[in-house]
């Protein structure tokens, strides 16, 4: 069986189990979609395309709509990605962090079945308990701004554009000891290319009030 039609066919045997779980398909870029009254939950699968055939990588993405749109009021991004940009992104091998291979790998029909068993098992056991751990901005906030540690959320936007912002939110109470440490971030980052942008995102949220309805 050829490769994108493997593919395919995993994504359909996938769905009746999303679905049951209120996430619906997108085939063209090969993610579930949960709607949430204040943004959505999405559970994505990267097929990387090796000599053998698909190596799949499992990801999953929480988009708070509050967040999301305070931050674009400052952000590079084109206007035409606004409305799709997720808050918190994540590999599943990456939140687990045992050392362990969660990938799958689909060379044949024959591996679909062990795939699909595979996904749903680390989606149950892993995913569902991730979107419900960060189903509230204060367990989000608390995971991203730590004092003494690397969050498990580290990057370019975590490490202090959506974490100021989830501090403004939840009204923490050191907002002026993160402000200061993530100038310092931008300050140092690619020789300040993005502080201007943080710097932007500080003036929205010092001239405006946000309500937590998370």
């Amino acid at each position: 069986m050829e490769k994108n039609k493997l593919k395919i066919n995993l994504l359909e045997k996938l769905n009746p189990f999303f679905k049951d779980l209120n996430f619906s398909l997108n085939k063209s870029v090969c993610e579930f979609t949960e709607r949430r009254r204040w943004g959505w939950n999405k559970f994505h699968l990267i097929f990387l395309d090796r000599q053998y055939g698909w190596e799949i990588n499992l990801g999953m993405l929480i988009r708070y709509h509050l967040v999301e749109d305070i931050y674009h009021k400052a952000s590079y991004y084109e206007a035409k990605y606004h409305k799709t940009t997720p808050t918190i992104g994540i590999s599943i091998e990456k939140f687990i962090n045992d050392g362990k291979d969660y990938k799958c790998y689909l060379s044949s029909e024959d591996d679909i079945d062990i795939c699909v068993n595979y996904i749903k098992t680390l989606f149950i056991k892993t995913a569902v308990p991730f979107y419900e751990k960060y189903d509230n901005l204060e367990n989000l906030e608390g995971a991203i701004n730590i004092e003494n540690e690397a969050s498990i959320f580290s990057g370019l936007k975590y490490e202090g554009n959506v974490g100021l912002i989830l501090a403004k939110i939840v009204q923490n109470p050191n907002y002026d000891l993160l402000l200061e440490k993530y100038h310092k971030y931008y300050k140092n980052l690619n020789d300040g290319f993005y502080l201007p942008e943080f710097e932007m995102l500080v003036k929205v949220l010092d001239s405006s009030s946000f309500t937590n309805k998370s």
